[in-house]
């Protein structure tokens, strides 16, 4: 059987939402999940390290947070370089590039001997951790099979609160004893990922299809099981529907036209607001119990572990109702009730409250990250769908960023019940502009993320 001269997002689109989940595409997925814990144990280690990095530099409440978002003002900018790059030169290379980066600066964080040196080194960490998540998720999303895409794309942030939660157990293990640069030691290990990925993981058909590497893209397709005979079966296919008016491919510039305005503001808005909330909620938590609640170092490091097993099993929960309640309605609910935990934490005033209010706000904060991570690239087409993820994500970093410095300041001034405030308020903005701006993403790939 001759194959065919070329491929189109549509047949690929249907040959892959006609496979079976088999052993390849569970190997993507795990290979990227792995990434998506990496990426988020090298983010958080710092967090769990403050404390001790506040003692060893004597630094203020305000030095605290520039340390807490250093590594949050790279992700900003890495988010969107990376995404030129994986539209540009492939998913593949920028998974594998960012993963490398991000490993080898942590380790280097681990010697700091001055604040400046630190910042740095957490900076140029951040660049490799902003540009590793929407490109991960890209490319998982373009592998999934339609029906289950849901599922396999919440897999990779299902695996991000595994992350905190060896972060929180290597740190309760080793910071105690220790110190804290151990943490970032340990750090430098997924580089050993980036050859794996360089070796093993093929590149995305619909990206290769789309720059006109149409055997290359054929043998991503085989490498999923994805044989000719499929692929001729989806021409016909596709062949057989209504025809329908040809859209012109989208480019970057379309970001900024009507027809994606709402989408557009819409996950700009939403990812700011939630890494606002979460980042500074992340970042302060550890210091907060040990330095403003006076509870001692092991047992606030004991108490943040429970937290982050906490965000697993709200994760667990999200990957099982992901394709069944939709993306739109758990981001929706899940905001809104973290926003409600968050204010009850102004009314928290013992060990046992305050450990409560954080396992109910992390739970509910996580459902919606998971719902948020996989939602994002559903709503951009394939050859915008690099940058348009890694753009909104961005905007997330930026939030991260902002709120760790602006809670520095506030709890330096004395005023911890408007951190509080202000990391519910963000929660209740993500809920609302979803509830108004967002649109449902399950189905078909191609589907979903086109513009009427």
């Amino acid at each position: 059987m001759s194959q065919p001269a070329s491929l189109t997002p549509e047949i690929i689109g249907r040959a892959i939402d006609n496979t079976p989940l088999n052993g390849a595409l569970k190997f993507i997925i795990a290979v990227a999940a792995a990434g998506f814990l990496f990426d988020s144990f090298d983010i958080t280690i710092v967090g769990y390290a403050l404390p001790k990095i506040r003692q060893e530099f004597s630094l203020s409440p305000t030095q605290v947070g520039v340390v807490g978002s250093s590594a949050l003002a790279g992700m900003g900018v890495g988010s969107w370089c990376w995404g030129w790059i994986a539209d540009k030169w492939g998913r593949r290379v920028v998974f594998a590039s960012t993963v490398l980066m991000f490993s080898l600066f942590t380790g280097v964080a681990g010697l700091a001997g001055s604040l400046g040196f630190l910042v740095g080194a957490r900076f140029l960490t951040g660049l490799g951790l902003g540009g590793m998540v929407p490109i991960d998720q890209a490319l998982v999303t373009e592998y999934a099979p339609a029906r289950i895409r849901g599922r396999v794309a919440a897999m990779l942030p299902l695996c991000w609160p595994m992350g905190y939660f060896c972060a929180a157990g290597m740190a309760l293990l080793l910071v105690p004893q220790v110190g804290w640069r151990w943490l970032f030691a340990i750090g430098v290990l997924p580089a050993i990922l980036s050859f794996v990925i360089r070796r093993r993981v093929p590149e995305s058909p619909r990206w290769l299809a789309s720059q006109g590497r149409h055997e290359e893209a054929r043998e991503s397709l085989h490498f999923v099981g994805v044989t000719d005979e499929k692929l001729e079966q989806a021409r016909r296919d596709v062949a057989g529907l209504p025809a329908r008016a040809q859209v012109r491919e989208a480019t970057f510039r379309d970001l900024f036209t009507p027809p994606y305005a709402r989408r557009v503001v819409h996950t700009w808005l939403l990812w700011f607001c939630s890494n606002f909330a979460a980042t500074g909620f992340a970042v302060w938590l550890p210091t907060i119990y040990s330095t403003y609640y006076h509870i001692e170092l092991t047992r606030t490091l004991l108490y943040t572990f429970i937290v982050a097993g906490t965000q697993v099993v709200g994760r667990i929960c999200a990957f099982g109702l992901i394709d069944i309640l939709g993306r739109k309605t758990l981001i929706v609910i899940a905001y809104g009730v973290a926003g409600c935990a968050a204010l009850a934490f102004t009314q928290s005033v013992t060990e046992t409250s305050l450990l409560v209010n954080a396992m109910v706000y992390v739970f509910f904060q996580d459902i919606g990250n998971l719902a948020m991570t996989v939602y994002t690239p559903e709503v951009y087409p394939v050859r915008i769908r690099g940058k348009g993820a890694a753009i909104a994500m961005g905007w997330g970093r930026f939030g991260g960023m902002t709120s760790p410095l602006i809670a520095g300041v506030l709890i330096g001034s004395g005023n911890l019940m408007l951190v509080w405030g202000m990391i519910g308020a963000m929660q209740f903005l993500a809920s609302g502009l979803t509830l108004v701006l967002a649109y449902e993403t399950r189905g078909n790939l191609e589907a979903v993320s086109r513009v009427a």
